[in-house]
């Protein structure tokens, strides 16, 4: 029987050399005895000698000095090293690889631009949106990254681009809430639409197709008497549907998007008429008392006036007068 040189056990001698009973015991002896050690190098950037630990590997090892200017220049200034920075209070100015402004460890630099510097973002702008690369680390990129970002600007609000036809149009490869929800509102600073803002907007431009929705309680596809697929959402509409059908009446289900002011919100909204009549130019509302919102449809009816529309509202199978 042998004696393992790391946890003092005995052992038959099985393992390896047989100083150890196991792995572990000989890989744990070998980090206990290393740990401290350390051995001669030479700095890879600077070729200064220093002393690194046993273990560590020559082709990567930097002195201080060179190690912050590395960490500076690649952007990967950990949080540790910039409170030790700060601790020291080194007196030392470098030259920002983005911007080319000189800046105490980018600590004393109060510019939005320059505090939202980040090399991961720079990459994107570059491969996806036609930022240009010579302008980094001169005094033009500030201008270069404006006009970028008021070219996304104008696109996203004043031409009313989705976030989907955005990363079609740049061939951005993530997914296409990432450009706002993160690189627009974090890094650009350009306002982001809200859901609600977002799904009028589509409606208003035609972008999105109200039939395509889950399969719920009384929604369901329905086959007209002239063979189109039509999506009814309510046992109300079915029968409606069914009526029209045996009177061999046409008829779209929700055919079109209006917008309209609603008066209690003082907002405009879009409304989607639940049936199109073309033979008499008729919009038919369908409701139970329970979702009907009279002044909304109120406001609604008024709108589909104004446009030249016949309209008839029908709650609980019966037609209503509002």
């Amino acid at each position: 029987m042998k004696i393992c040189e790391n946890c003092g056990k005995e052992h038959d001698g099985s393992y390896g050399s047989g100083r150890f009973c196991s792995k572990e015991c000989a890989r744990s002896f070998s980090s206990k005895n290393s740990k401290g050690q350390l051995k001669e190098a030479k700095c890879v950037d600077c070729g200064k000698t220093i002393y690194i630990g046993k273990r560590a590997s020559n082709k990567t090892c930097r002195c201080e000095e060179c190690k912050n200017e590395y960490l500076i220049n690649t952007n990967k200034l950990k949080g540790s090293i910039l409170k030790e920075i700060k601790n020291k209070k080194l007196e030392k100015y470098v030259k920002c690889p983005i911007c080319g402004r000189e800046h105490l460890i980018y600590l004393d630099c109060d510019n939005y631009f320059c505090k939202q510097h980040n090399i991961q973002h720079f990459r994107s702008l570059i491969k996806y949106f036609g930022f240009d690369k010579s302008k980094l680390g001169t005094t033009e990129v500030e201008n270069e990254f404006n006009r970028v970002r008021n070219i996304l600007y104008d696109l996203y609000w004043n031409k009313n681009l989705s976030s989907t036809e955005l990363a079609s149009k740049f061939n951005y490869k993530s997914t296409p809430t990432n450009i706002t929800q993160k690189f627009f509102k974090n890094y650009l600073n350009i306002p982001v639409k809200s859901c609600k803002y977002a799904t009028l907007e589509n409606y208003i431009e035609g972008r999105e197709t109200t039939n395509e929705c889950n399969n719920q309680y009384h929604q369901q596809w329905h086959t007209t008497w002239n063979g189109k697929e039509v999506y009814l959402r309510s046992s109300y509409e079915l029968d409606y549907a069914k009526q029209l059908d045996e009177q061999k009446i046409d008829y779209e289900v929700e055919y079109f998007h209006i917008k309209y002011w609603n008066s209690q919100k003082q907002e405009y909204r879009c409304a989607i008429p639940d049936f199109y009549i073309p033979s008499t130019n008729t919009i038919v509302e369908i409701k139970s008392s329970y979702t009907l919102d009279e002044q909304n449809m109120k406001d609604k009816i008024k709108t589909y006036k104004e446009l030249g529309y016949n309209t008839k509202l029908i709650c609980d199978y019966k037609e209503k007068e509002i």
